[in-house]
């Protein structure tokens, strides 16, 4: 499972939250997706625990991210039993503005060394990194080569070295993030019993009380204009 953020861009802004996957013809699968007042601790930890009251714990199940330390607290607190993974391109950029001066050198062999199927190779690459830079294997090391390198993996994440995924349901979802919050989830608001968090309840409620000074009349069979007072405000579709 591939999680990530991505900011919502309309007037009242926030957080989209995403979950995707493969299916066995390595086609992505959105799993879920919530809307939060920002990206911390407690919405990645409420996001993951809904994930999992409707998924469970699957055999050979990880966890895909970039290194965001609040995805990584999330997931020990609701899914301490399960791998979480970090998305070699992610780690390769932290990689390369820490080493800078060798970037040029190390990309392709650190690439080479994530992808190797046996720990002989993962050595030998890795040596060969060291003659570049000896600090790259000490900083490597920390992260922890199972949660990076295919090799160490304790889960089998061929098909899930990267987060991309989420990143082609992120761009996928590039203009709806645009639109108005109501307009990405009306159906599902209408039917949901949760409450929201406190900041967007105030704007409901403060949008609730604005609506209630204004009236709609028919402007043609396609716009709607909307009055404040005896002044026309807007004109909507």
């Amino acid at each position: 499972m591939v999680v990530d953020e991505s900011f919502l861009k309309a007037t009242y802004k926030g957080t989209i939250l995403t979950a995707c996957t493969h299916d066995g013809a390595g086609k992505i699968i959105p799993l879920a997706y919530a809307i939060a007042d920002s990206e911390n601790n407690k919405s990645w930890e409420w996001f993951f625990i809904q994930i999992k009251g409707t998924f469970g714990v699957r055999e050979g199940m990880c966890i895909v991210s970039d290194r965001n330390e609040r995805i990584f607290n999330a997931t020990k607190a609701v899914y301490p039993e399960i791998a979480h993974c970090i998305c070699k391109f992610h780690l390769w950029q932290n990689v390369k503005r820490t080493f800078k001066n060798y970037h040029k050198q190390l990309k392709d062999i650190f690439f080479v060394l994530a992808r190797a199927y046996t720990i002989e190779k993962f050595e030998y690459h890795m040596i060969e990194m060291c003659k570049i830079d000896l600090r790259v294997q000490p900083y490597l090391f920390e992260i922890v080569y199972e949660r990076w390198s295919r090799v160490y993996s304790k889960v089998k994440r061929s098909m899930v070295m990267t987060s991309n995924i989420a990143e082609s349901i992120n761009a996928a979802n590039k203009d709806a993030r645009e639109l108005p919050w109501n307009n990405i989830n009306r159906k599902s608001a209408t039917e949901t019993s949760i409450e929201l968090g406190e900041k967007y309840d105030k704007l409901l409620r403060e949008n609730l009380i604005a609506s209630e000074q204004m009236t709609v009349r028919p402007a043609t069979e396609q716009l709607y204009t909307v009055f404040k007072g005896v002044k026309a405000k807007y004109s909507v579709p």
